[in-house]
């Protein structure tokens, strides 16, 4: 590494460490706290996603191949710290198709052109 400027490196990661952990607008924040001060603030409101779906949890999921997340609307409180009595309002979306991660089976697969499609 004959190019390599230590000086330079460690100014710009002192840069980056002011912009994510400054005092305005903190980019890193304690979690739980933030969500809990969030509740409490009932001027803001919380939107959680759980992109995975159900057959990808953790919990519920087709193991294994899963993600290791709960991705169903349980995990807000295991995930995000929220009280089950703050949530207002779920709403599920269902997909046509089962998706999988890594190498795992299709239940859904179509060798088709249908499938191509989707």
């Amino acid at each position: 590494m004959e190019n390599f400027d230590k000086a330079a490196e460690l100014d710009q990661l002192r840069q980056l460490y002011e912009r994510f952990n400054g005092t305005e607008d903190r980019m890193i924040v304690d979690g739980v706290d933030h969500m809990n001060q969030t509740l409490r603030d009932p001027t803001k409101r919380i939107i959680a996603e759980g992109a995975n779906a159900t057959m990808l949890d953790m919990d519920f999921g087709t193991y294994p191949y899963v993600t290791s997340s709960s991705t169903t609307v349980g995990g807000v409180c295991t995930g995000l710290g929220v009280p089950p009595q703050s949530i207002e309002t779920a709403i599920g979306i269902v997909k046509a198709y089962t998706t999988r991660v890594g190498a795992g089976p299709f239940p859904t697969f179509l060798p088709c052109e249908t499938g191509d499609r989707i």
